[in-house]
């Protein structure tokens, strides 16, 4: 039986007082290391950084989770460096792996720590995942701003750590796999997103949606759309048209002669009440099984991505369809089969001027006037066969034989 080492870079501040994070399903760290578990028979642990200088274990869902201290970098080291510092999620990383020959499993290879652990293990094989970071640019290096030239430059050192890496770099999209390969990585780097658990996501009868509706003071006759427009560590973010919401809200009950609801989630507090303000239903960040509810209560589900987004398909939208719910998105030309997205809602250009904009307006629309067309059951299964943590588990499997 094969041990994985998945490791997250960063903190993550609790949902709820005295709960971790991962007590609430928070963190792909958490989420990889419960399904290669469950699914994979492998024996895995999830570790990240605490946020503070506790040193912290707990078993969650059978996972062992280990916070390791947080070391806060003085001024002129943040200039290079992150914020946030844990040499000893390095050190216990590499003890694993030496000790118990485990598969390090680094999420987003584009931070400080991952960079530490990295370069500990940079003989021994590893699997990288990418989260949706850019790559470094030269010219973003040659501002008159002396700060972000300087981490910039960090950040382009730092890139050329990547050739050197033997084992595999799962991606999120085409346009990472293209950019590493030019790069000349040694590592195979293969399009491998995330996936979702689609025993615990399944379409709801209509009772269960009924009550869900109840629950959440829903008007049972409307038809409700929903986004979730979150960006970790970001109160108010374009990426995923945060900024066109109100827009969209305006435009869509001008053209559309029915009972609508918009709903959306991932807010900082400040935008909640704007946005109730103009009848939109809106949520700051919410427990991951209260997003499902609501997600479950919804009838399509639609992500306003503009081109600044480098995120793959998006989890949320995984959600949805694992819970047969049409998709209105940009982010579905990176669905591998695109003759197949007709069946799971429609794919837009990303929004960046108003012909994109009145494009996406559009196809909601027209998702919305023919909702009943769509099948959750099929939209279902098409997206398992890319999603679940079973093919996931599938592509790890087929990695590690060859580490």
């Amino acid at each position: 039986m094969r041990y994985v080492v998945s490791v997250l870079h960063h903190s993550i501040p609790s949902i709820r007082p005295g709960a971790l994070a991962e007590e609430d399903d928070v963190g792909w760290h958490f989420r990889a290391a419960k399904a290669l578990t469950r699914y994979g028979g492998f024996k895995a642990v999830a570790m990240r950084p605490s946020g503070s200088e506790d040193y912290l274990t707990k078993i969650i869902e059978d996972v062992p989770v280990v916070l390791t201290p947080t070391i806060n970098l003085s001024p002129s080291r943040r200039l290079l460096k992150w914020s946030e510092y844990s040499p000893a999620l390095a050190q216990l990383t590499e003890y694993l792996v030496k000790r118990h020959e485990a598969v390090p499993y680094i999420h987003e290879y584009r931070a400080l720590n991952s960079e530490l652990i990295i370069r500990r293990l940079i003989n021994y094989p590893m699997i990288l995942q990418h989260h949706g970071s850019r790559p470094p640019m030269l010219r973003n290096a040659l501002r008159p701003d002396l700060i972000s030239d300087v981490k910039e430059l960090s950040k382009i050192r730092r890139e050329t750590l990547l050739k050197r890496v033997k084992g595999a770099i799962f991606v999120i999209n085409r346009v990472e796999k293209e950019y590493l390969e030019s790069l000349g990585v040694d590592a195979e780097v293969m399009v491998r997103t995330m996936a979702v658990d689609f025993n615990e996501l399944k379409p709801p009868s209509m009772e269960e949606k009924r009550k869900l509706r109840i629950k959440y003071g829903i008007p049972e006759d409307a038809v409700v759309l929903t986004t979730y427009t979150g960006v970790f560590g970001e109160e108010f973010s374009t990426l995923k048209g945060t900024h066109l919401i109100a827009r969209l809200w305006k435009d869509l009950r001008r053209v559309l002669n029915i009972r609508l609801m918009l709903m959306v989630t991932g807010l900082g507090e400040a935008w909640v009440k704007a946005f109730r303000e103009l009848g939109i239903v809106a949520y700051g960040f919410l427990p991951h099984k209260t997003f499902i509810e609501l997600l479950k209560a919804s009838d399509a589900y639609f992500l306003m991505a503009t081109p600044g987004y480098y995120g793959g398909i998006g989890v949320a939208v995984m959600e949805a369809l694992a819970l047969g719910k049409p998709v209105v998105s940009p982010t579905l030309t990176d669905y591998p089969e695109l003759r197949e997205v007709k069946y799971l809602g429609a794919v837009t250009e990303y929004v960046s001027n108003e012909d994109d904009y009145y494009e996406f307006l559009k196809a909601l629309t027209y998702i919305v006037e023919n909702i009943n067309n769509y099948k959750s059951e099929l939209i279902r299964s098409l997206a398992y066969r890319h999603y679940s943590w079973e093919s996931f588990i599938k592509n790890f499997i087929q990695v590690i034989n060859k580490l």
